[in-house]
């Protein structure tokens, strides 16, 4: 799959087409990658604090591996949830 990387500032932005991939540093070293819908970064699927002084090679390859996780949606009806 196809992904762009744009960087603003600071900020690196990762996209597939589906998601982005936002990669923030922090002040006091680590970084923050936030994945959410495109175009629409309130829908945020992950957020993930990284702590570890990685280089913009390493970080970059983790951003990819956030975006092209898949999630497991659960099927609440194999459950015995008991409302009031």
């Amino acid at each position: 799959m196809f992904e762009t990387v744009i960087i603003d500032g600071q900020n690196t932005i990762l996209s597939n087409g589906s998601f982005e991939v936002k990669i923030i540093p922090k002040i006091y070293g680590g970084y923050t990658l936030t994945k959410t819908v495109k175009d629409d970064p309130l829908d945020i699927i992950e957020i993930r604090d990284i702590r570890l002084p990685l280089s913009e090679k390493e970080i970059i390859r983790e951003a990819k591996a956030l975006l092209k996780q898949s999630y497991d949606s659960v099927d609440f009806n194999n459950y015995n949830i008991q409302t009031i």
